[in-house]
């Protein structure tokens, strides 16, 4: 390094260190939604103290549309949709109802279009995610009258702790911080951990569905293989053919697809337990009895008054008594059938998760859950399931975080909550519709769902086969629609790096990411870290339930924040 420049990134480095002992420095690492939910619980924060030094706010987020991030991109395809209702969106915690500018995603959408929207719709994820757009805007501008507020639009690829702060490094360049909170997601689109046997297959990810699923990658009447049978298949379904100009048309009680000619001759995916996701009903046309709101309430008393940890014995004897008394209770309200004991819905659920399912039991599975959620047929044991899943799930979410688990119960737990993802947390109904009709109209084919992908005798490596006990079909191109779970953090980012520093350290049993309750990551020695936080799916585990837009479900955001404004409260009067 020649002397100029080394005296320049001297001069640089202490002109920041200056600047960092007459400010507070904060950092956001990642501005999708969790990040805006800090920025606007900080924002709450800062206006609230009478006096505060210089705050200074640096935000990191690599995509176009911070407060949305990839997942919500605004210019993603409408037919991609939520499975999570329309009224339970609002990134506003703390805010007045009456707030006309600060308000939900249905007043929201309601203030921006002539239709009003029903609150029960799944709507497009990109709709959300430029109502998230549009709070982070005004977020901005809250905090900009409030501390020098900076959007930087890189990645941050690595953390480091110093004596009294944390450093961070970009591609572009390093900074200290007082207070350095990790709120990266998914930490961008990337491929899931290889299958469970080694293959020289190459499956590239689903996501971006643009770039990875667009006619130049997929040409049309090629046949198509899908690692993964759950949301992401659905998306990259859509894509090959909805997005291709295919037309789904409802007539009647079902829906019929017309094909475009663009879309792949045969769409075959495979998973290792060829279970379906259950369609989640539209309330609008199932609606729920406000009866079962009791039902809930009850069960989710329960949950709260177990011991902490749960052990062996509650976890079986006890938690899992509870969801199968409250879905008893609820599939009884409606009558009209057999009166339902929670040892059954329990007995339902052993033959669910035993073994893999063949295909002709996954789609008469997702035919009844389809006229189940529409309200063409009478509630029965898998929905009764699900909507006690859904309604007791804060209740677990308060239980079983921050240690409420017995470290040895997490792969018994991490089992059930696997395959209540599939029941509860499923698709709307429209969407297990779609593709019931591309199964009908011959362009899904489920005979292949539980079948290990072989490489050809082709020489192209994306080139294999799949096979059942009958026949076999050659695939021309291969898709994974399987993300990458919490645990998997990327070798590149930050999270990563400081696992590898001890900096952070798993919780042991659920392997999240160990933090308190205001996202603080515990020591070796079992203290808080300060000034630096994680807040999100890496917590995973230790946090339950991050995959969510709901303010409600968690508070660490709120929390966080307290705990910062303290801190610069703390600062002011000390000087």
């Amino acid at each position: 390094m020649n002397a100029p420049l080394a005296m320049s990134i001297a001069n640089a480095e202490a002109s920041a260190k200056s600047s960092r002992a007459s400010s507070f420095k904060i950092a956001i690492v990642g501005c999708g939604p969790r990040g805006l939910y800090c920025l606007q619980s900080l924002s709450e924060q800062l206006r609230q103290l009478p006096r505060s030094p210089r705050v200074v706010i640096d935000i990191f987020e690599p995509t176009e549309f911070p407060g949305a991030g990839n997942v919500y991109a605004p210019c993603q395809p409408h037919y991609l949709k939520m499975n999570f209702a329309a009224k339970h969106i609002n990134a506003w915690a703390g805010v007045s109802e009456d707030d006309a500018e600060r308000c939900n995603l249905v007043r929201w959408f309601n203030r921006e279009h002539p239709v009003p929207l029903d609150p029960n719709d799944f709507i497009p994820r990109a709709v959300v995610g430029a109502y998230l757009r549009e709070c982070f805007q005004s977020v901005h501008a809250e905090l900009r009258t409030l501390a020098d507020v900076t959007l930087h639009r890189c990645k941050v690829t690595q953390i480091q702790g110093r004596d009294t702060c944390w450093r961070l490094h970009t591609d572009r360049f390093n900074g200290e911080y007082d207070e350095l909170v990790l709120t990266v997601g998914h930490e961008g689109w990337r491929s899931s951990e290889p299958m469970s046997k080694p293959t020289p297959l190459k499956f590239p990810p689903a996501f971006p569905i643009r770039e990875n699923l667009g006619r130049h990658a997929v040409p049309p009447r090629t046949t198509v293989a899908i690692r993964g049978f759950g949301l992401t298949w659905i998306d990259a379904t859509l894509a090959l053919t909805m997005g291709r100009g295919g037309i789904f048309d409802e007539s009647g009680e079902n829906w019929r697809y017309l094909p475009s000619g663009e879309e792949p001759r045969r769409i075959v995916p495979f998973s290792r337990s060829g279970r379906p996701m259950l369609a989640k009903p539209n309330e609008s046309l199932f609606p729920q009895p406000v009866a079962l709101d009791a039902i809930w309430s009850r069960g989710c008393e329960s949950i709260d008054a177990l011991p902490s940890p749960i052990a062996g014995c509650d976890l079986r004897s006890a938690l899992w008594r509870i969801i199968a008394r409250a879905a008893a209770s609820a599939v009884n309200h409606f009558g009209g059938r057999g009166f339902v004991t929670p040892a059954e819905v329990q007995s339902w659920f052993a033959v669910w998760c035993r073994g893999a399912m063949q295909p002709e039991a996954s789609l008469a599975a997702m035919r009844q859950s389809y006229r189940v959620a529409t309200g063409r047929a009478a509630p029965d044991v898998p929905w009764a399931l699900g909507a006690a899943w859904r309604n007791l799930y804060p209740a677990l979410v308060r239980r079983i975080s921050y240690g409420g688990l017995a470290a040895e119960q997490w792969p018994t737990f991490r089992r059930v909550a696997t395959e209540m993802e599939r029941i509860a947390f499923g698709p709307p109904a429209d969407n297990v519709g779609r593709m019931l009709a591309l199964v009908d109209a011959g362009v899904v084919d489920l005979r292949f769902l539980t079948a290990e992908p072989r490489p050809s005798d082709s020489s192209q490596s994306s080139v294999c086969t799949l096979a059942n006990d009958r026949e076999n079909v050659t695939i021309d191109h291969c898709i994974d629609a399987v993300l990458p779970s919490p645990y998997q953090l990327h070798r590149s980012g930050p999270l990563h790096g400081l696992l590898d520093a001890d900096i952070i350290q798993r919780l042991h049993g659920s392997e999240g990411i160990l933090v308190d309750r205001l996202g603080r990551p515990i020591d070796g020695k079992g203290r808080p870290t300060l000034g630096l936080a994680i807040i999100g799916r890496a917590t995973e585990g230790c946090v339950l339930g991050n995959d969510t837009l709901s303010r409600s479900l968690h508070d660490q955001p709120q929390r966080w924040a307290a705990d910062v404004a303290t801190r610069i409260q703390v600062l002011q009067e000390n000087r």
